[in-house]
């Protein structure tokens, strides 16, 4: 038996129940490959189920406002995932007619779409025969070729995994591997006795599967401190919409960079970017987020002010509740809301 067949054979009764699974629509299927970039599928589940009622087809997607978009988005992260996502289904619904590329090539011209996205795609919608590789493909693989090489990105892989692929079902193919990566073949506990291809696995053969896949040290993430601000004046709250680059498109409250033990320095830093009148109300809780390569080390103060620079709105409640924030602001968003 080959590879192939013993993966499908055991996909067949053990695959994972996801309300994406056995859809053949490129529109869901793109939807849903998008949603699980970065992020846990049982996460995805609610969010894939939101979005399709919102949306459910391209055009309608192409036809929202981006606002209502990254709203719907709200918490899942990776906020370029839904702005791209946005861009793309425009370019579907208006210069493809509402018909998406039949091939990765084609897919990967879309906004958002990279390799492993239009890779998956293809081969769940359109039978191609191309390698789906994640980081769960990626580990699965390497320990079944014992696979000697660093690992920087999965694609490193794609010469010996277009050789396992199978070509007759090759979207189900490259979602068995993903099942076999999330379930059974894991990081750091691989159930390799329960494995359905333990017999292919190298790594299994050497009993050394925890020694791959072989990865460079990782990136030292760069601290980033930060203090925010519940600014308030005349009673309604101070917010902007960010613009491009980390979290572009997404609100935020009055921030400064750094951390302030005295008072009266945070208010001079406030009065330098065009803050007047401000007064310190209470100290917040801090907080921290983890981005890919950034971590923000928040501390909080709830403040008012007379006058108010260029680029921040002042927003009651109602408002507030209807605009896109990061999850990174979750903690002071909560707090905000209270208020």
């Amino acid at each position: 038996m080959s590879f192939s067949t013993d993966l499908l054979a055991w996909y067949d009764h053990s695959a994972r129940s996801l309300p994406w699974r056995g859809e053949r629509a490129p529109y869901r299927i793109w939807l849903s490959e998008v949603m699980l970039q970065q992020t846990q599928a049982e996460t995805v589940k609610g969010y894939y189920a939101r979005f399709l009622t919102a949306y459910p087809d391209v055009a309608a997607l192409a036809a929202a406002d981006e606002q209502a978009v990254l709203k719907l988005w709200e918490g899942l992260g990776y906020y370029s995932r839904a702005r791209n996502l946005h861009a793309a289904a425009r370019i579907v619904a208006g210069e493809l007619g509402g018909a998406f590329p039949g091939s990765a090539e084609g897919l990967r011209k879309l906004p958002g779409i990279g390799p492993y996205a239009a890779n998956a795609i293809a081969s769940i919608a359109f039978s191609e025969p191309v390698p789906a590789l994640d980081g769960n493909q990626a580990r699965v693989l390497s320990r079944v070729l014992a696979w000697e090489e660093i690992v920087r990105t999965p694609f490193d892989l794609l010469s010996p995994a277009t050789a396992l692929m199978d070509r007759v079902r090759p979207g189900d193919y490259n979602q068995a591997l993903m099942d076999l990566g999330a379930a059974v073949c894991t990081p750091k506990s691989p159930k390799c006795d329960a494995c359905p291809v333990a017999g292919h696995c190298r790594a299994f053969a050497e009993d050394a599967a925890l020694e791959y896949p072989h990865k460079r040290p990782p990136t030292v993430k760069k601290q980033q401190d930060r203090t925010i601000l519940l600014m308030y004046e005349n009673g309604k709250l101070l917010v902007r919409c960010r613009p491009k680059g980390l979290l572009g498109g997404l609100y935020e409250f009055v921030a400064v960079e750094g951390h302030f033990d005295d008072g009266a320095d945070l208010i001079a830093a406030l009065e330098d970017r065009g803050f007047a009148g401000v007064r310190l109300i209470r100290p917040l809780p801090e907080a921290k987020h983890v981005f890919t390569h950034l971590v923000w080390r928040m501390r909080g103060w709830q403040a008012e002010c007379d006058a108010v620079p260029e680029g921040y709105t002042a927003v009651d409640r109602e408002v507030l509740s209807a605009l896109p924030f990061p999850s990174a602001l979750r903690t002071y968003r909560e707090i905000a809301g209270k208020y």
